[in-house]
């Protein structure tokens, strides 16, 4: 996996983001189709791409275990697949779940507007809710 790697790893806070650098960069280096599923399917054992399909599977995997928080590696895991792996993050963190809506309502309820000025404040708060089209997700409906 060649040059210009994304430093930052994924966290509960920087899905939108992390997602956004790591699709760059996968396209970038040709390996997305793994991602999407296109390459989902190993060749028959005896055919001469299986050693090369084998080795990027592994390698993207090993990536994206590279580009995580070491306490996050029980949701990927047990993903046999590229696609398989980048589900279960996009899953967790990027879904309209109840986990997803408790966990921004907890990171928003912490922010101080006295630790920074307006703004940082208005940046966090964007950062946290991600951009306009995650945006719709209802945080109030979880305290009904």
């Amino acid at each position: 996996m060649g040059s210009a790697l994304p430093t930052e790893k994924l966290d509960r806070n920087n899905f939108t983001y992390w997602e956004y650098k790591m699709h760059q960069y996968l396209v970038g280096q040709g390996y997305w189709s793994y991602v999407e599923g296109a390459n989902e399917n190993q060749p028959n054992p005896t055919h001469a791409d299986r050693p090369a399909w084998e080795q990027a599977r592994s390698r993207l995997l090993y990536a994206i275990a590279s580009w995580v928080h070491d306490h996050m590696l029980g949701y990927i895991q047990d993903a046999k697949t590229p696609k398989e792996a980048w589900g279960n993050l996009k899953k967790i963190f990027a879904g309209n779940t109840t986990t997803r809506k408790l966990q921004l309502s907890q990171q928003l309820n912490n922010i101080q507007l006295s630790d920074m000025c307006i703004v940082n404040y208005t940046l966090k708060i964007k950062e946290l809710c991600g951009p306009p089209s995650c945006r719709s997700m209802s945080i109030l409906t979880m305290t009904k």
